[in-house]
């Protein structure tokens, strides 16, 4: 038997996790062989650094005897969004009137292309979580750089108001009002 020098013991790594939109949550599984573990991100606020979207929650794995353990503070940075190819939802009815679905600036070497005003919407929206302890969680997995991606298809009237405004937030060049929107939901 040859020695490769590498470590045996060196977990499994978890890139992404596919999720929906369950009211105000990110729902969905985690699978490492036959174990399914029902994860949940339950975002309480958000905020921009940077220039982009941060939600800050608690997330939230079941193993599939029915212990659930938590993480609380944890932050999913915006990094991409996708378009929907469905309708876009309708203007919340909770927001003022004098907001309005934004327009991305023009920069003067690009086309405009992405404009599409309130007939389209985000359809997914990329999320770089902060650094997980996968055993604190119960999942034997390496959890430190894990990518959640949200599958906005909205089933309520909660889930349509939220789509409408992470929507508008990643297409603002000035998200704050929208923002001041989002939190509002979020706190509720």
């Amino acid at each position: 038997m040859f020695n490769t020098g590498k470590s045996t013991t060196a977990s499994r790594k978890l890139h992404s996790i596919h999720v929906l939109q369950d009211d105000k949550n990110f729902s969905g599984k985690i699978e490492t062989g036959r174990i399914g573990y029902k994860f949940t991100f339950s975002p309480s606020s958000a905020a921009i650094s940077d220039g982009k979207l941060v939600l800050t929650g608690v997330v939230t794995v079941k193993a599939p005897a029915g212990a659930s353990r938590k993480v609380e503070n944890v932050q999913a940075t915006c990094m991409a969004s996708q378009g929907n190819i469905q309708n876009a939802p309708a203007k919340p009815a909770s927001i003022g009137a004098s907001l309005k679905h934004p327009l991305p600036a023009q920069q003067a070497d690009k086309p405009l292309t992405d404009a599409t005003d309130n007939l389209s919407s985000a359809g997914v929206i990329y999320f770089k979580l902060s650094k997980l302890d996968g055993r604190a969680l119960g999942v034997a997995l390496d959890m430190s750089s894990v990518q959640l991606n949200a599958r906005l298809n909205p089933k309520s009237e909660t889930e349509r108001d939220l789509q409408w405004l992470y929507s508008a937030i990643t297409a603002a060049d000035n998200p704050k009002p929208y923002l001041d929107g989002l939190s509002l939901m979020l706190g509720k």
